[in-house]
């Protein structure tokens, strides 16, 4: 019997909002299927629970990563160092990580189902990319991390900021942080494809609007489901789902079931993780 399809959004070790929303729709894993639109670890308290039992269910879950997951990994290889925010220690310190962690490697950046009609993303897609060019530039990368020189390419997204336009890539290595930053990143973007990375904020004088606009104005037969953007918030419209509700930050986590003729939305309020400056 085939089951329902629910798409969730950023996770972040929100573990016990997750079995609360899960519990709410029913979810059976041997029935049904889960979507996880990226960042399924860090900042929350339960990144270990979380990943051990997402792990579990592997055979119903299908997820991409996001810039939580790529940290964890080099976390984990001991690329870099913990940061203010790491949650991270009691799950690189289980004995089971490394069977873990190799499984989050094998992830995908982007994730398409012609059948359902939906395609799944961590952060956002290049406007000036179609579906096939997209596909490319997440295999590029795939390839790589899914390879034997995956830590030293992990290492070398932290050792330079990506270029801000595609046109701007020089060799391969530039073009490849260019490809993980728009995947698991972006937001923002100037109608001549110039992004605005967390580490290199606009400049005066740039216009940029949110990714999903000029790519929805340019590809309108693509639906998007993503998340990563907390601050926009559930955002549901025509061939989008953008499903990061902050959950982290003590808001919603949300999910979607999503094959149905439309999609039908589910959230949990997650008030444990509230901060007192009310961010």
């Amino acid at each position: 019997m085939v089951g329902a399809i629910y798409a969730i959004g950023d996770l972040q070790g929100c573990f016990a909002p997750l079995l609360r929303l899960l519990d709410t729709v029913q979810f059976q894993p041997g029935r049904d299927r889960l979507w996880l639109a990226g960042d399924l670890v860090n900042r929350g308290p339960q990144s270990l629970e979380l990943l051990q039992q997402v792990f579990h269910w592997q055979e119903a879950v299908q997820f991409v990563l996001g810039n939580h997951d790529l940290y964890a990994l080099a976390r984990w290889s001991k690329i870099t160092t913990a940061k203010k925010s790491d949650t991270l220690g009691p799950l690189l310190a289980h004995r089971d990580v490394n069977e873990w962690m190799e499984w989050l490697r094998a992830g995908s950046l982007l994730h398409s189902d012609p059948e359902l009609g939906w395609n799944m993303v961590h952060a956002a897609l290049h406007p000036d990319w179609d579906l096939t060019t997209a596909k490319g530039h997440a295999e590029a990368v795939e390839d790589v991390l899914h390879g034997n020189r995956w830590r030293p390419f992990l290492k070398s997204l932290w050792t330079e900021l990506p270029p801000r336009r595609w046109q701007d890539c020089r060799n391969e290595a530039e073009a490849m942080r260019f490809r993980v930053a728009v995947f698991t990143r972006a937001r923002l973007v100037t109608a001549a494809g110039l992004f605005s990375w967390p580490s290199q904020p606009a400049a005066d004088g740039e216009v940029y609007l949110p990714w999903h606009t000029p790519f929805q104005e340019r590809h309108p037969g693509t639906p998007l489901i993503c998340g990563h953007w907390a601050t926009q918030g559930l955002l549901v419209k025509p061939g989008l789902l953008a499903l990061d509700s902050g959950c982290v930050w003590g808001r919603q986590l949300s999910a979607a079931r999503i094959d149905t003729p439309e999609p039908v939305l589910y959230q949990v309020d997650c008030p444990a993780y509230a901060r007192p400056d009310g961010v």
